[in-house]
């Protein structure tokens, strides 16, 4: 399904993901090494603070003021959805949360983790991205926030929100484990849409 930023902006809601297929190097790496199309992802919210609507990622650009610091940085942050989608150069679909209403406590659990994942730096441990992809003997990761990648993000939050269990650790989670192909239902009778195309190159 394709259709664009615009007329899909106002049904936009928290939990709603986003998920980006980048054009350089180190994207290439990770869709070759999770042999998918996606290379990034983060997820809506919108929150009282602002007027419109606003992505959580964490991440290696630094080409958008993060709203919580006023500057740009890399890591995780907080931009404006439409920044997002209009400066980025590559393919990008939403997946729309469904299924029922998230609970008012579980989305007061997931601002508590806002609080607690600010200004946090992007993954330094290449293995830990290594691990998240690879399965095989002596690939698991052992849960750390200390700096975190785009996908970790998505997962703790889903986790926060009860959409995950927490059987697997939310730094085992790749792009590609959001996408159409390796994620459907959620917990609590939600599940996710198909992908909806916004930009396709």
């Amino acid at each position: 399904m394709e259709t664009s930023y615009g007329s899909i902006r106002n049904s936009l809601k928290t939990g709603d993901l986003v998920l980006f297929s980048g054009k350089g190097a180190f994207s290439d790496i990770i869709k070759y090494g999770t042999l998918s199309k996606w290379s990034h992802c983060g997820m809506v919210l919108r929150i009282p603070e602002y007027d419109f609507l606003t992505i959580w990622e964490s991440t290696t650009l630094s080409n958008i003021h993060d709203l919580e610091t006023q500057m740009p940085r890399k890591g995780v942050q907080l931009v404006a959805l439409s920044d997002r989608v209009q400066k980025y150069n590559g393919d990008i679909s939403v997946r729309r949360l469904q299924g029922a209403k998230l609970p008012e406590d579980s989305l007061r659990r997931l601002m508590e983790l806002r609080q607690e994942l600010r200004g946090k730096e992007y993954e330094r441990s290449k293995l830990e991205l290594f691990k998240a992809a690879y399965d095989g003997p002596f690939g698991k990761n052992h849960e750390d926030l200390s700096t975190i990648f785009c996908s970790e993000l998505v997962a703790e939050a889903y986790q926060r929100l009860g959409l995950l269990d927490e059987i697997k650790p939310s730094n085992e989670y790749t792009p590609a484990d959001f996408s159409e192909k390796r994620m459907k239902a959620l917990q609590g009778g939600f599940y996710l849409s198909e992908e909806i195309i916004l930009k396709d190159y």
